[in-house]
């Protein structure tokens, strides 16, 4: 034997760390609707969500395809909203820091860019760099 665990011993050991994971929540309260629900509260007054966004999610119990439709709308992880998994959380504010800025600007600003005479270009890359610089 190599001292070396196959990949299937690997992903039993995650698994069953997140299945102990999993259970914890479980076992504080973190699956019931209540605790969703002030998740989604906490959500919408962080990023300015309508009422009308979140108002199906406030009944008793709130149907899978509501949540759904909601998360895939605002780009909420669902391992978080569902079950208060904090690296879901994590997935999902990191995927959202990271996010490029949108193609229609980005799109727009080099085609402007793209028709300046190059002395003009020149100056501006002069300048992006030191407004770059100074946060630095």
């Amino acid at each position: 034997m190599n001292g070396e665990i196959s990949q299937e011993a690997k992903q039993a050991l995650a698994d069953n760390a997140r299945r102990q994971a999993f259970d914890r929540l479980k076992r504080d309260g973190a699956h019931s609707t209540a605790a969703l629900q002030r998740r989604v509260r906490a959500l919408a007054a962080e990023r300015n969500i309508p009422p009308a966004d979140i108002h199906k999610l406030m009944y008793k119990k709130p149907s899978t395809h509501s949540v759904m439709a909601f998360c895939e709308k605002h780009k909420v992880n669902f391992d978080w909203i569902l079950c208060g998994d904090l690296q879901g959380l994590r997935r999902m504010t990191q995927e959202r820091v990271f996010q490029p800025a949108s193609r229609p600007i980005v799109a727009h600003l080099l085609q402007k860019y793209r028709n300046l005479p190059p002395e003009l270009q020149k100056i501006i890359e002069q300048t992006v760099d030191r407004l770059l610089e100074k946060q630095k």
